[in-house]
This record gives structure tokens, C-alpha cells and sequence, in this order.
């Protein structure tokens, strides 16, 4: 069986792909051995249902949604499971007439295998805009995190911490909830992992503005390092979110890339950051 990358596509191709391994296998059988297949009306009906209500509510889905891609690539898969549903329900009506009969043993395979790519089709096509949503608060946040560099004031940090505070939960939040429907286990850490790091990385962020603010208000020495350290810490933070991006839009596992990562710098640095 293959491996999904998401627990919803899984629970939901996983069972359908089960189903047309045993139609498969039933065609094969009847090639080599000349089998009759037994009346299929009824699981066929229950396929036709379950894809209707799929298709209904991705048609539902593409009417309210805003996110162009979806609207694009929704309408081949409607087109390609209705299309291999009517070609298995006629393969369903075909057998019952005449349970050899060739042409309705090929209606059968073609139009469950449409039935599995179209199916797979429609829920990536979900998954990929569930993850633009993510990635637009990713880029959000990388866009705010920007902002430090024209804060001068204690008034424009305490402002700035406020505004930043409500997008880095909700990032976290979306963060969290992905890599919990993940199947790859080594995406998931590898989101979390990066998602502990912004995390750590904030409070000191803030601490590199304040000092910064501090040193320009008073006049004092340091601009230069305090410059530096801000720079320092939103680079690592910046790097951070874009790994996220990255990772959220993985579908595949590469073992031999994931054995010879090597570390991200910046996760060995944050001890000096803090030391500055």
C-alpha cells in the first residue's frame, strides 16, 4: 500500500484502495481462471455514494474559497470520479447481466483506478490549500519580524510585541495541528523542532530590540553590536520560518537526505545570542 503523508488522506484512500486491490485481484482471477464475478451492484453503490458526497462537498468548497489554485485544480478531479463512478456503475450492471463478460471486467478496472487517482487528486488539492493558508501566516509573521529594524522607541516595541504576540500563536497553533495530522514522523519533528526554536528565539528578539532602543535613546557605545545581535537573532528566526515553509510542503520521504542532514547552524547558536 502507499504512504499517504496525512492522516485524513490515508483514512479516507486507504479503505478505497483496499477495495479496488480486491477488484483487481477478482479481474485476474477471472482472466486466469475464468471465474464469473459475483454481483457488485451493491459495494459499487456504496462507492458511487461516498464519492457523490465527496464531490458535493468540494464543490461546496470551491464556491466559498478565495484560493485561486483550489478553484483551478478542483474541477479536472470532479470530472475525472464522476466520470470512472459511471463507468463502474455501468461495469456493476454489465456483470449482473452477464458476470464474463470482458468489456464490463475492463469498465470495472478502469473505472475503480479513476476512482482512486481522482479521489487522490481532489483531497491533495485540498491538502495543498490548507497548507498555502499555513504558509501565508508563515510569510506573515517573516514580513512583521521585518519591522524590528525601524523600531527606535520603547513605544514602537511595546507596540511591536503586541502585534506580533496574536500571529506567533496562531502560527504555533496551525504549526501544532499540522504536524499532528503528518504521517511522516521525521516531518513532524523536524516541524517541531523548528517551531521550538522560533518560539525560544522570540523572547530574545525582544530583549536585541530593547537593548538596541536603549542604547540609541541614551547615546551610549555598543550601536554597532546592538545592531549586530538584533540582526543576528532575526536572521536565525527568519531561517527557522522559512525550514517550516519547507517542510510543510513535503509529500515524500527521503531517508537517505534525512540521515545525512546535517544540523542547522544557528540551532547550536542561541546560547551565544543569549550571551550578548
Amino acid at each position: 500500500m502507499p504512504v499517504f503523508h496525512t492522516k485524513t488522506i490515508e483514512s479516507i484512500l486507504e479503505p478505497v484502495a483496499q477495495q479496488i486491490s480486491h477488484l483487481v485481484i477478482m479481474h485476474e482471477e477471472g482472466e486466469v481462471d475464468g471465474k464469473a464475478i459475483p454481483d457488485l451492484t451493491v459495494p459499487v453503490a456504496a462507492v458511487q455514494a461516498a464519492v457523490s458526497n465527496l464531490v458535493r462537498v468540494g464543490k461546496d468548497t470551491v464556491q466559498t474559497t478565495e484560493d485561486q489554485l483550489m478553484k483551478r485544480d478542483m474541477p479536472p478531479a470532479f470530472i475525472k470520479v464522476e466520470n470512472s463512478c459511471s463507468k463502474l456503475v455501468k461495469a456493476a450492471q454489465m456483470l449482473k447481466a452477464d458476470p464474463y463478460s470482458v468489456q464490463a471486467r475492463d469498465y470495472l478496472i478502469d473505472g475503480s483506478r479513476g476512482i482512486l487517482s481522482g479521489t487522490s487528486d481532489l483531497l491533495l488539492t485540498f491538502d495543498e490549500a490548507e497548507v498555502r493558508r499555513i504558509i501565508r501566516v508563515c510569510k506573515g509573521i517573516l514580513e512583521y519580524l521585518a519591522v524590528a529594524e525601524v523600531v527606535e522607541t520603547m513605544e514602537d516595541l511595546i507596540t511591536y510585541t503586541k502585534n506580533l504576540g496574536p500571529g506567533m500563536t496562531k502560527m504555533s497553533k496551525m504549526i501544532e495541528d499540522r504536524q499532528q495530522e503528518l504521517t511522516h514522523q521525521e516531518h513532524r519533528q523536524m516541524l517541531v523542532s523548528s517551531m521550538n526554536t522560533v518560539k525560544e528565539l522570540l523572547p530574545i528578539l525582544i530583549s536585541a530590540i530593547k537593548i538596541f532602543v536603549a542604547t540609541k535613546t541614551s547615546r551610549g557605545v555598543g550601536m554597532e553590536e546592538a545592531v549586530r545581535n538584533r540582526a543576528f537573532t532575526f536572521d536565525k528566526m527568519s531561517a527557522e520560518i522559512h525550514e517550516i515553509i519547507r517542510v510543510l510542503q513535503l509529500t515524500t520521504w527521503d531517508e537517505d537526505a534525512w540521515a545525512n542532514k546535517v544540523p542547522l547552524p544557528w540551532h547550536t547558536c542561541t546560547e551565544h545570542a543569549e550571551q550578548h
